[in-house]
């Protein structure tokens, strides 16, 4: 049985992830920050899917993502692919941005998803996927977001550097951009959704859909790209936070 490990798997975009793998035939590290009672409920929903073993820790700290790589290899036998979904949406304008909020949005946005898929790579031995959710933001600014951005943007570039390094491997590192997707936090979506050209927000099982394609075999010709899951909104940016 392949195995992937998924984390921010308890909610919107990584929890569709998560239970669309799990659908596909994957077992499940499933990785969250810590272990709330909504942590809960989202495992105990996805176990009937297939097998889900729980890891967790807080990503902001450089020593757990070893150890989710390491307890779900130990758990399942291996490792295949790797999500990359947990991140922070900071977002305020520029001028009010702290150093604690840059170091916390890099920490988790790019160390983290370095370090995880670092220790991913180690554990591929045959090779496998390595899948970075970024954003429209990777490619497109937005005033009010300008270090969610920039982390975006740093996963992108390093999902090519990867990309190219680890192709001897067999290793595939992609990049899924999401745009407006109506998720449990994304408190914009029906305000802005009239704004994507498509006329409506995204939704999390459109973006687990591609996922899904990327970590098949169909895709074994595909890594260092960035793909765009946004109804076309990057060709008509979202107004600014304050828009």
């Amino acid at each position: 049985m392949r195995v992937a490990l998924v984390t921010g798997a308890n909610s919107g975009i990584g929890y569709a992830i998560a239970e669309r793998l799990l659908r596909d035939g994957f077992a499940l590290g499933y990785a969250t920050t810590d272990r709330g009672d909504d942590d809960r409920e989202a495992f105990e929903r996805l176990s009937g899917f297939g097998t889900v073993h729980w890891v967790d820790g807080d990503l902001t700290d450089a020593r757990v993502p070893e150890r989710l790589v390491a307890e779900t290899v130990d758990a399942l036998g291996g490792l295949d692919v790797l999500v990359n979904n947990a991140g922070l949406s900071t977002a305020g304008p520029a001028l009010e941005l702290t150093a604690e909020d840059f170091d916390r949005t890099f920490a988790v946005d790019v160390r983290a998803a370095f370090l995880l898929a670092q220790h991913a790579a180690r554990a591929m031995k045959g090779g496998g996927t390595i899948v970075n959710i970024t954003s429209i933001h990777e490619h497109v600014p937005r005033a009010g977001f300008s270090l969610y951005a920039a982390a975006k943007a740093g996963l992108g570039m390093l999902t090519r550097g990867l990309a190219l390094e680890w192709a001897p491997l067999g290793i595939r590192v992609v990049a899924v951009a999401p745009g407006l997707i109506e998720t449990e936090r994304n408190v914009e979506a029906d305000d802005l959704a009239a704004r994507v050209p498509i006329g409506r927000a995204g939704k999390p099982e459109e973006v687990a859909a591609l996922v899904s394609f990327l970590c098949s075999d169909e895709a074994s010709y595909i890594t260092g790209a960035s793909y765009v899951v946004d109804g076309a909104a990057a060709q008509r940016p979202i107004p600014d936070a304050a828009g």
